[in-house]
């Protein structure tokens, strides 16, 4: 088994292939319920039906959460600030576990679960949302290896790592993901960022961006490069979970953006900052290029299902506002006036289309998860998003007039928004490129054939 990226082919290790291997089948995890309503919710009696499954008891948490965040949306962007109450309000509700598997307390959230919770947070506050995906990057992960996999030694070990981030998500800790850099951006195959083993672990030394929750998380999985690989082989790239009071962390306090003001994603800087060996993701090296590869679900669906929700939050907006408003001298309602009808039906058609690219692409993750047409299903619902998003948002903007640029309304943040969905893994272009090339036939599942 070997990999090829830009022409070097690397071996792939015994360690790497049980680590790969623990990822190779789809696992549809058993949704179980279990934030605290959800505990407390009485079983229905022997034979008979729930009146709810656990995906609209989580949708209607994540409702009622939206609902408050919306109130604070406002505040966070003008100020930049990390949303901490929104936070706090997700951990009190067990949110960060949605996407722990329920053997291990969490509410066992597949990807279509997780993607629709994540746009219902997003209506609320995009930023928050945006963040919070950070989290389930990690855990997500994670829930998807296979349990019969993890034989042996290092199996074990493999099992341990991920139980540890079980039981911390489940403690209400938040996992950050840290893993582009300044000229690199998301491109794992062109890191600086460099780890080199020591005596009972490694030292992490280099520069990431766009670190959301930066000084608000709990840990950080930073993608670094081996700082010494294997002879004639590409880049060994691997995660590893530094913890926020760890020595050799420090901010760059820079962030001051159009759009997702409140995600804090400052630049990292790492020195000399020593990891422990049991910190290694999955302990395992050089799994990360061959991981999203085959299964980019996670780090680019995830974004694009927050965006989502604010394309969504946008057609709400206008739907309202134009409803309030009545027509000059008639006063008659605007709704009744044809012009209206039409840009709100064009703007529904786009709004629906995005939604069922994204969900027909989570679908396809459940029942086909890796698969080169599930890959470019992704890719494609991201574009279709961060292409479509801005475009509605100008067109709500021309529709309800000047007032809706006021800061006190909520259009003009969801504006600045979704603006940085194109730029966000993946970015636009990165995902035509990917679903041009997997029309063509080429093999989109190989890291060299691909932007990562």
């Amino acid at each position: 088994m070997c990999s090829r990226l830009h022409g070097v082919r690397a071996p792939i290790t015994a360690a790497l292939r049980t680590a790969l291997e623990g990822f190779a089948r789809p696992q549809c995890l058993p949704a179980q319920t279990l934030a605290p309503r959800i505990l407390e919710r009485k079983q229905p009696p022997m034979g008979g039906t729930r009146v709810t499954d656990t995906t609209d008891e989580i949708l209607g948490i994540c409702d009622e959460l939206a609902a408050t965040f919306a109130t604070r949306a406002r505040e966070y962007d003008r100020e930049a600030r990390f949303p901490v109450e929104n936070f706090a309000a997700m951990r009190e509700a067990g949110l960060m576990g949605l996407m722990v598997p329920s053997d291990h307390g969490g509410m066992g959230a597949d990807f279509l679960q997780y993607t629709r919770a994540a746009g219902r947070l997003a209506r609320g506050d995009g930023s928050t949302a945006v963040a919070f995906n950070m989290h389930n990057i990690i855990t997500g992960t994670l829930a998807e290896v296979d349990e019969r996999a993890l034989v042996g030694s290092h199996g074990k070990r493999m099992a341990a790592f991920r139980d540890w981030v079980f039981a911390e998500a489940m403690a209400g800790k938040v996992f950050a993901a840290s893993l582009t850099e300044p000229g690199a951006g998301f491109h794992p195959g062109s890191l600086t960022t460099a780890y080199k083993r020591v005596d009972g672990g490694f030292v992490l030394n280099g520069r990431k961006s766009f670190v959301s929750l930066s000084e608000n998380a709990d840990y950080y999985v930073v993608a670094a490069v081996a700082a010494e690989p294997p002879k004639d082989a590409g880049p060994t790239v691997s995660w590893l979970v530094i913890a926020a009071d760890d020595p050799g962390i420090r901010f760059e306090r820079l962030w001051d953006t159009l759009g997702m003001r409140a995600t804090v994603s400052n630049n990292m800087i790492l020195e000399d900052t020593f990891v422990p060996e049991e910190r290694l993701f999955m302990r395992t090296e050089g799994m990360v290029l061959e991981k999203l590869a085959r299964e980019p679900h996670l780090v680019v669906g995830g974004f694009t299902a927050c965006y989502l929700g604010i394309l969504e939050a946008i057609l709400e907006f206008v739907v309202k506002y134009q409803s309030g408003r009545k027509m000059l001298r008639t006063q008659a309602p605007l709704i009744e006036s044809e012009l209206v009808q039409h840009r709100v039906g064009e703007m529904s058609v786009q709004v629906e289309a995005a939604r069922e690219l994204v969900y027909s692409a989570a679908r396809r993750v459940l029942s086909d998860r890796g698969s080169r047409a599930t890959n470019a299903a992704i890719h494609r619902a991201k574009y279709f998003v961060g292409e479509t998003g801005p475009a509605v948002a100008s067109q709500a903007i021309r529709l309800c007039g000047g007032g809706t640029i006021s800061k006190h309304l909520p259009l003009e943040r969801h504006y600045r928004d979704i603006r940085c969905c194109g730029l966000m893994p993946a970015k636009s272009d990165e995902c035509i490129w990917y679903v041009g090339k997997e029309a063509l036939g080429f093999d989109v599942n190989d890291a060299g054939e691909t932007y990562w």
